[in-house]
C-alpha cells in the first residue's frame, strides 16, 4: 500500500523527475505561441473553471489524506482488523504465508472504501473539466492494474517487515537501512517493468526532432541519451515530460499530448529542462534526500506505532507488534508522517525544479519559449496560476508558474556578461 512507511521513498524518489504538475502563471488571456505578437502571450488566461477546478484538487489531496486515515482507524475500532487475521489463520498455518493473505485481504478492502473517492477524483473531476477522454472501462482498467501492482510488490515486504518487528527491538533501523536498496531497484525497475503495464513506450518517432533533441543533449553533455514518447493520451489531455529511472533505465519521456500541444522551441526548452535533472543528478540527489528524512520518519514511526499499540491494542484485539493486524496503525502512522513532511519533500522538490529552469536557460537561451510553454502547462491543466502560498508551500512539487514565467523571463545572465550557474561547456 501506498502508504506504507517501509517503501514511502521510493514514491519519494519518483516524484523527483522532472514533471511539469502544478502550475501557475499570470491572468489575462493569451495569445497562439506559434504567433508572438504580443506581451500577452506569456500571460494565462484565468477563467473560474480554472480556479474551481484548482480548489476541487486541494480539497481532495487534504480529503484524501484525512479520509485515508479514517478509514484505517475504522478499521481497527470495528475489529475488522483482527477478524481478517482470524479468518487468514484459520485457512494458512504458517504465520509468514498468514500475514501475506491479511495484507491482500487488507489492500482489497482498503480498496473498496477507498473507492469512491478514487473514483470522483481520477474520473469523475477530469471529464468534468474536459481533461481526458478515456472511458470509464479503461480508467477502471488502470484502477485495478495498480492495485494489483501494489500488491505484487507490497505484500511480501509487509510479512518481511512484520517478521523484522517482531524479532528486532530497533526495528525502525532494518526497516530504514531496507529501504535503500529498494529505492534503487524501484527507480531502476520502474521505467523497465511497471510504467510499459499502463502505457506503450518507444524511441521518439520525429526523426528531425529527435535530431535536434539528441544534439541539445550532447551539447548539455549526455552521451547516448534515450528520448521516449508514450501514448498518455488514451488517458488524459495535459502535458508532462520527465526523466526516469538509472543506469540502463535512464530516460527522457515525452507525453504524447505534449508533442501535439507545443511547437518544436517549446519542446526543446522544456527538454532543456529535463536535461538539467539529468546533469545536474537530480534524481540521485532527491533518493539521498529521501533516505535521510525517512531515518527521522521511521525514528518516529515506531514510537508512536508501539504507544498506539500499548494504548489501544487490547480494544483493537491485536495481539503484539508483529500481530498483522496491526498493520492498519501502522499504516495510519505512515500515512500521518508522510502528510507532515509534505513540506520538506515539496520545498526540496521546488528547489530541484527551479534548478532544472536555470540549466535549460542556461542552456538553450530559449526564454521565450520556455515562458510560452509554461502558460500552456498552466491553462491546458485548468489550475490556479496563482495558488495561495500555503498551498504552493505544503505540497507543490514546482514553483507556482507565475513565478516561473517571471523568473525565466528575466534570467538572461549572458547578456550582462555573467557566468552560468549551472551549464558550463
Amino acid at each position: 500500500m501506498r502508504n506504507l512507511m517501509l517503501l514511502s521513498a521510493i514514491v519519494v524518489a519518483l516524484t523527483f523527475s522532472g514533471q511539469p504538475t502544478r502550475t501557475s502563471g499570470v491572468s489575462t488571456p493569451t495569445t497562439d505561441n506559434r504567433q508572438p505578437t504580443t506581451a500577452k502571450r506569456f500571460e494565462v488566461h484565468v477563467t473560474p473553471e480554472m480556479l474551481r477546478h484548482s480548489h476541487i484538487d486541494e480539497a481532495l489531496y487534504f480529503t484524501d489524506t484525512v479520509y485515508g486515515m479514517a478509514i484505517l482507524l475504522l478499521i481497527l475500532a470495528t475489529g475488522w482488523s483482527a477478524r481478517i487475521r482470524d479468518f487468514a489463520h484459520r485457512w494458512v498455518r504458517w504465520p509468514f504465508v498468514a500475514a501475506m493473505l491479511y495484507f491482500v485481504l487488507l489492500s482489497l478492502v482498503l480498496a473498496a472504501l477507498r473507492f469512491p473517492l478514487d473514483f470522483y477524483g481520477g474520473f469523475v473531476v477530469p471529464h468534468q473539466f474536459d481533461l481526458t477522454d478515456q472511458s470509464f472501462a479503461g480508467w477502471l482498467g488502470d484502477f485495478g492494474k495498480g492495485l494489483g501492482v501494489n500488491v505484487v510488490i507490497f505484500t511480501p515486504l509487509a510479512a518481511i517487515a512484520l517478521v523484522i518487528i517482531r524479532r528486532i527491538r530497533r526495528w525502525w533501523i532494518v526497516l530504514w537501512i531496507g529501504t535503500i536498496p529498494l529505492i534503487i531497484l524501484g527507480v531502476l525497475a520502474t521505467p523497465l517493468v511497471i510504467d510499459p503495464l499502463f502505457n506503450d513506450f518507444r524511441p521518439l518517432r520525429d526523426a528531425s526532432l529527435r535530431r535536434a533533441l539528441l544534439d541539445e543533449a550532447s551539447s548539455a553533455g549526455i552521451e547516448q541519451s534515450r528520448v521516449f514518447e508514450v501514448d498518455k493520451s488514451k488517458q488524459t489531455k495535459e502535458m508532462n515530460a520527465y526523466v526516469a529511472g538509472i543506469g540502463p533505465s535512464a530516460r527522457i519521456v515525452l507525453w504524447d499530448t505534449i508533442l501535439a500541444k507545443l511547437d518544436r522551441d517549446e519542446i526543446l526548452s522544456v527538454m532543456g529542462h529535463e536535461m538539467g535533472h539529468y546533469v545536474l543528478s537530480h534524481l540521485w540527489q532527491g533518493i539521498a534526500f529521501s533516505i535521510v528524512i525517512t531515518f527521522l520518519g521511521f525514528f518516529i514511526a515506531q514510537r508512536l506505532f508501539e504507544w498506539g499499540l500499548a494504548r489501544w491494542g487490547v480494544r483493537w484485539r491485536t495481539g503484539n507488534r508483529s500481530d498483522p493486524a496491526a498493520l492498519p496503525w501502522l499504516l495510519a502512522v505512515s500515512s500521518l508522517l508522510a502528510f507532515l513532511l509534505s513540506p520538506v519533500y515539496s520545498g526540496y522538490s521546488r528547489h530541484i525544479e527551479h534548478q532544472a529552469d536555470v540549466f535549460g536557460l542556461e542552456l538553450t537561451h530559449r526564454n521565450e519559449a520556455m515562458a510560452s510553454s509554461f502558460v500552456k502547462f498552466a491553462e491546458d491543466s485548468k489550475e490556479n496560476p496563482r495558488p495561495p502560498r500555503f498551498i504552493e508551500w505544503w505540497y507543490y512539487s514546482h514553483p507556482s508558474l507565475g513565478r516561473r514565467i517571471d523568473f525565466v523571463l528575466a534570467y538572461k545572465p549572458w547578456e550582462k556578461g555573467q557566468p552560468n550557474q549551472l551549464w558550463h561547456r
